[in-house]
This record gives structure tokens, sequence and C-alpha cells, in this order.
């Protein structure tokens, strides 16, 4: 995540090009293990337990080692012990802009404050960013119009969809701010509304190229056109999220219900009420989300 938000900084700076930042960035994704690699690795867990808590997580809003303790899979110790091999991301980022001659390690230093400058971030919010803290950095970068409790609840629904997005599609992903918005034309737009004591509506909005990327990734699988099965793919993934989303509220004593997901083509949204338009980045392309009441 960190390497998202600051790869893009220096990028605009002109300090590398877009070729060598996606060089970097990917064998930065390379070099920093995912913990279930590395707890197989360590011989803690065997690949049916580790996708156990992958589906795990497509039902609950936890991290991977949160569940595996849970499910007596890890002990703190050796979550604490392979936690530990998994390199700090933003280091990682720097020794493979040195390792390739971009940047020295001084300019990178004075970059990062740079960085925290131009962005107005506090110690304790530029310390979530290079830890990958969603909800701080969500709650630093997103703002909206609406009442405290109503902000609130965008913010988390954001945060959320940030976490799932890292968990099953891309971890190369960042936000910009979000736009008020009435109109907007979308190739391809994939919606849900949530409905209960507090209304919601929620879409998926981008080009084909993209969603197409964004389907496979999510199925596992290779598409090369948008057909039914990448459509229904993005219809999962928009429910599985928005379910997970349900779960959250209801621990919080807010009961929510689903309606079908639905795709429309080549469409013009039309609001009465103000929607927000929060622009999201991964490494193979750019979605939108949109919500709404």
């Amino acid at each position: 995540m960190f390497s998202a938000f600051f790869g893009n900084y220096i990028l605009n700076k002109g300090l590398v090009s877009a070729e060598d930042l996606s060089k970097v960035l990917k064998n930065q994704k390379e070099t920093r293990l995912k913990l279930g690699v590395l707890a197989i690795n360590a011989g803690f867990m065997n690949a049916i337990q580790v996708q156990e808590i992958h589906e795990l997580q497509a039902k609950m809003d936890k991290r991977f080692g949160e569940l595996a303790i849970e499910k007596n899979y890890l002990s703190k110790e050796q979550l604490d012990l392979i936690l530990k091999q998994q390199k700090s991301e933003h280091l990682i980022l720097a020794q493979a802009l040195i390792d390739e001659n971009l940047m020295s390690m001084s300019t990178f230093e004075k970059e990062l404050v740079e960085y925290k400058s131009t962005h107005s971030l506090t110690d304790e919010q530029f310390d979530a960013l290079k830890d990958g803290n969603v909800d701080i950095v969500v709650n630093t970068f997103l703002s909206f119009e609406e009442d405290h409790e109503m902000s609130n609840y965008y913010r988390d629904y954001v945060s959320l969809l940030f976490k799932n997005i890292i968990r099953f599609i891309d971890s190369d992903v960042r936000i910009e701010a979000a736009e008020a918005i009435s109109s907007m034309q979308s190739p391809y737009m994939f919606t849900q509304k949530i409905t209960g004591e507090t209304q919601l509506v929620t879409s998926i909005v981008g080009d084909s190229e993209t969603l197409i990327t964004f389907a496979g990734k999510y199925a596992d699988e290779t598409f090369t056109t948008m057909d039914a099965y990448a459509k229904d793919s993005i219809g999962e993934f928009l429910n599985l999220h928005n379910g997970l989303f349900t779960v959250n509220m209801s621990n919080r004593g807010i009961e929510l219900d689903l309606t079908v997901q639905a795709c429309q083509e080549n469409t013009t949204l039309k609001a009465d009420k103000v929607f927000y338009r929060i622009p999201f980045y991964l490494s193979f392309g750019e979605f939108d989300l949109v919500i709404g009441l």
C-alpha cells in the first residue's frame, strides 16, 4: 500500500519513469512474501490450512494471522516470528530503488520528509501509511460533506473495500480524494443496494480492460472478454464485500440487507442526491467506487 502512494508521488515528481516504477513494484512484490507462504516455508502450516484461512477471510473481516491463531494453526510466538521475516514495505521499496540505481538512500529519506509535508501528515498518519494501517489511511485521505455519522459510515465502507482489494485482488492499491457527483458515464457499472436501517447504493465502475483483469484475479482465472463469467466474478466480489460490510454493521447493532447485484453497460448514472466517486488505482488500471444514499 505504501509503495503505491509513495511510488505515484515520486513518479509525478519525475524522479522515476513509469516503466522503472512498474519494475520496482514488481520486484518488491516478489520480495515481500505473504504470511501464508512464510508460514508454509517455516513448517508452521500446510497449504490446505492456508487456503482455509483465505476462504475464512471471504467471510470475516480479519487478518490472516488473527484467524490462524483462532484456528490454532499458529501460536502467537510463531506469528511474531514470520511477521519479523516479512520486512517493512517502505524499506524494501528503498532497497529496490537503490538496487536499480534510481535513487540514493539520502534522496529517498529526503523525499519521505517532503511527501509527509506535502500531504500534511502527522507522525501517526505517516506511520500508519508505512505500516499498512488501512483505517487510519482512509480517514486521512477521505472527507465527505455528510454529517459525522454518515461520513464515518462511508469511511468504514471504503476501508473494508480497501482491505478486500488487498486480500483478493492486488496489494499495490491506493485511493484519491472523494469527489461529489450527480451524474457519471461508464462503460461498465456493477451495482448493489444495501437496505435496512441505513440505505446505501454501491457501484464498481470502470472500463472493460481493467475490470476484465480484476475479474480474473478474483476468480483466479484468465478472462479475455467481458463475458458472463467475468461479469459474474465482479458481481460476486461486490456481493462478498457488501456481505462482509453488513456483518460488521450487524456486530454494531445495525441490521442491513442486500439486493441482487446488477451490471449495466454504457450507462449514465443520474442522481437526485449527491453520490461520491472514489478512484482506486491498482497495478493494472483504475476503477471507481461510487457510493451514495
